[in-house]
């Protein structure tokens, strides 16, 4: 089968591109040092048979271009699997995008029949990587021959770090781990443990871990890698205000560095790579092959729901802001989390979190906020519940794991960290309510996914954390926000005007709304316009910069918007390209 895939590449490689005079740029397929079919060949042996030839799923929709092979009952059930399943669908096939505008419309299942089907920014090759060996490979391979390097975890990629075109991709989705070590014990930290590997889903996690009595920081969405964009990312969880962020859990990476070297690294063996990899972005400093977390013994969880509905304009934003305003004192310096949804029909809180609570914490919470919609004269729904543990309350939420059903898989999205002060400024707090209130009127469409957290340092209720590069602004922020609107698959132009708008209007409303403070960056569009060295590494910049040159001296690693992004480029043939040479 490989041969058979490996000669239609080749043949691939005889139509595009141009010869390169020199390596400024990694070459692509069609360039004159682009490895031989002999070269690919040997890589394959050497990492045991587990190289992968891109062939995208959506062949079978396409009847023109290399990878044709349309049948019509195949394609039907791949659009419904797509819409219906998303994720399930996609990541396990190597060498497929985790988001729809990466396709570049080429071989998408949604578009004409007759459109050629081609790789377009899909990597070329994926290594089913098994263990460091085959990582280690990978990264001498791609060194020796200058071709570009990608990551595909198991997860979501708004950004696209792990597609690009001539890519060779480190493909970890099975890289399945999962160890429990109840007696976990190093100069930081004494007490229960979790080694997840980097193929793991959030939904697999919390299955594992409830099972074993425990609860752990992890992403609400079970379709989410755990150790790979999340968690090197930050990683915001409905048990931050509880804990921590997921950064702060990280007892140890396993790490491949891109020299080549397998590491451990922790807060006192290769201090400065653990320090970048707990929140300085992902695939930058390595190829993460597993991290172990701190776990937590599981316990009863209070939830529940509140919907209230705009049936007078003016008083339903009254109540929205007022909303934002005591979003402090709901979270502030206690284990508890409020996620809601922010529309111009409904504000619709779909979770409440209290750990190791009853149903009286949300009582008192909303003590002095139901009497304010009364007053308004707007009518609201209130449902509490108890739950036995974490995980009951966040299938109740989320859906039935691992994959969950609340999470959009395909969203037009971006992400913004509230401040305290905004929220509590009488002013501030309008000004981003007018925001709100303009971009999700029904000429746009757009809503604003929420949660309330704590995540100040100096807590009495969460454990303290090793150092690590999570940006400062998480430290004073009281919320994450995600504006949202679903992909249009059947009308992906209607997708890219979304994404123009939002990163043309709404998201700079809303900076100028909350000045001073930063992004999620695994939840930011691909066209940020923003200053994304200061929103999402802040102060730690000019550090995570020294630390990525160290371990990775030859420039292998390249992500959007990762640190170090801005050295490089793509030039008009999209070849990734150095900006000094």
């Amino acid at each position: 089968m490989v041969p058979r895939i490996l000669s239609i590449l080749l043949a691939i490689g005889t139509a595009i591109g141009e010869p390169l005079h020199a390596p400024k740029c990694r070459y692509i397929p069609g360039d004159k040092g682009w490895p031989s079919t002999k070269e690919w060949s040997q890589l394959n042996n050497t990492v045991g048979g587990r190289l992968i030839a891109t062939v995208p799923v959506a062949h079978v929709c396409h009847t023109g271009g290399v990878f044709s092979g349309y049948n019509e009952a195949s394609c039907a059930d791949l659009k419904v699997a797509i819409q219906e399943e998303g994720a399930a669908t996609l990541q396990p096939q190597p060498g497929e995008p985790m988001n729809p505008y990466f396709y570049n419309l080429t071989c998408n299942p949604f578009t004409p029949v007759d459109q050629p089907c081609e790789l377009g920014t899909r990597a070329v090759y994926s290594i089913n990587v098994s263990g460091a060996a085959d990582v280690q490979a990978g990264l001498k391979f791609a060194r020796q021959n200058n071709v570009r390097l990608v990551i595909k975890n198991t997860g979501l990629d708004y950004l696209g770090k792990s597609t690009g075109k001539g890519s060779l991709s480190f493909w970890v989705h099975n890289l399945k781990t999962l160890e429990t070590n109840k007696k976990f014990s190093s100069s930081y930290y004494k007490g229960p443990a979790v080694k997840v590997g980097a193929g793991i889903i959030a939904g697999e996690v919390y299955e594992y871990v409830n099972a074993k009595g425990y609860r752990i920081v992890g992403p609400e969405c079970g379709l989410c890698g755990f150790a790979g964009g999340y968690t090197q990312g930050v990683g915001h969880s409905q048990l931050t205000s509880a804990y921590g962020l997921a950064a702060d859990q990280v007892l140890e990476w396993e790490v491949v560095t891109p020299t080549g070297q397998y590491l451990i690294a922790t807060p006192e063996k290769h201090q400065d790579l653990y320090w970048a990899l707990a929140g300085g972005g992902p695939g930058t400093y390595g190829v993460v092959l597993s991290v172990t977390v701190k776990a937590y013994p599981d316990g009863p969880v209070a939830g529940g729901t509140l919907v209230f509905n705009n049936t007078n304009s003016d008083a339903y934003w009254e109540a929205v802001g007022l909303w934002y305003k005591m979003g402090p004192s709901m979270v502030q310096d206690s284990p508890k989390n409020v996620q809601f949804f922010v529309s111009n029909a409904t504000l619709w809180v779909f979770a409440f979190v209290m750990p190791d609570q009853d149903t009286s914490a949300i009582d008192n919470i909303l003590a002095p906020f139901l009497p304010e919609l009364k007053k308004r004269s707007l009518p609201y729904e209130l449902k509490t519940y108890n739950y036995t543990s974490y995980l009951e309350n966040l299938r109740n939420s989320y859906g039935a794991l691992p994959y969950g059903e609340l999470c959009p898989v395909y969203p037009v999205l971006g992400s913004r960290l509230i401040p305290r002060r905004v929220v509590l400024d009488d002013t501030a707090n309008k000004k981003l309510m007018d925001v709100y209130r303009k971009y999700t009127a029904d000429e746009f469409g757009w809503f604003v996914g929420c949660s309330f957290i704590d995540t100040a340092e100096g807590s009495s209720v969460r454990p303290k954390h090793p150092d690590n590069s999570v940006n400062p602004y998480w430290r004073d922020s009281i919320a994450y926000c995600n504006p949202n609107n679903p992909w249009h698959w059947d009308d992906p132009a209607h997708s890219i005007r979304d994404k123009n708008q939002l990163s043309g209007e709404f998201f700079p409303a809303m900076e100028a709304a909350t000045p001073g403070t930063g992004v999620y960056l695994n939840e930011i569009d691909s066209l940020y316009t923003g200053d994304w060295k200061d929103t999402m590494y802040g102060v730690h910049y000019e550090k995570l910069l020294k630390i990525k040159h160290k371990y990775d001296p030859y420039d292998l690693m390249y992500g959007h918007f990762a640190v170090g992004a801005d050295e490089f480029y793509l030039d008009a043939q999209e070849r990734l390209c150095k900006v000094k040479y």
